[in-house]
């Protein structure tokens, strides 16, 4: 049982996005899996609830935001049953998102490859560290940069790349580009393989690069799982 939590203080990053595409990806490898809506947005109950009108199949169980009383409970129920559970967390600090991080084994951190963005995901990471300190055990965390161009590299992201490597902090070997099958996944309330056999550009760079993307975050759950052991 492994769980998984998206967070990131700022907006607009891509943090749903991130999760809903993993989660897809685990289902389709065969693995049983739960999400965990914790954002106060609730998007992806939201997609879930539109597939569910439309009499969709959906490989994977997506649940609503718990209470705090119950969030602990509910976390260590799910890991008991699912191989893994994935956590969209809420973008500020509060006691429920402290709570999940005491139960996480990987805590991504998504964000557009910019000097401004960078300095959000810092509070992120700031956060991920206070709460291994207080429960007295090493949270593994990662950047994944998301919506990057996939044809050249711009002078932003070299240098939050080149930032991110002299700061020690990791970042995932795969990156998320920008799709615009990413944003019709949830404008139909689709998974990414059901947009087959529809107009949409570059489907097949999509699927590749989720696939890519969520072979990168099991490769590295495996390499921090054997650091650990």
């Amino acid at each position: 049982m492994t769980v998984i939590a998206f967070a990131n203080p700022k907006g607009g990053t891509g943090k749903t996005t991130a999760a809903l595409l993993l989660a897809e990806q685990i289902a389709r490898a065969g693995a049983s899996l739960a999400v965990l809506d914790v954002d106060p947005n609730q998007n992806l109950l939201d997609w879930k609830r539109r597939r569910d009108e439309a009499q969709k199949d959906t490989p994977f169980e997506v649940l609503g935001r718990p209470t705090e009383d119950d969030v602990i409970d509910q976390l260590d129920q799910l890991a008991d049953s699912r191989d893994y559970v994935i956590v969209d967390l809420e973008g500020t600090a509060s006691q429920i998102v402290t709570m999940v991080l005491t139960r996480t084994d990987l805590a991504i951190i998504p964000l557009e490859p910019t000097p401004m963005e960078t300095r959000q995901a810092a509070r992120a990471i700031g956060l991920i560290r206070r709460t291994a300190k207080m429960v007295n055990r090493d949270i593994p965390h990662t950047l994944v940069f998301t919506r990057t161009n996939a044809a050249f590299q711009t002078s932003d992201e070299r240098d939050v790349r080149a930032e991110t490597e002299e700061s020690g902090v990791r970042l995932l070997s795969a990156s998320l580009v920008r799709r615009a099958a990413y944003t019709r996944i949830f404008r139909d309330a689709s998974l990414l393989s059901e947009l087959r056999g529809q107009s949409v550009s570059n489907l097949e760079g999509a699927i590749t690069n989720a696939r890519e993307y969520a072979q990168a975050v099991v490769r590295l759950i495996e390499a921090t799982e054997a650091e650990a052991a």
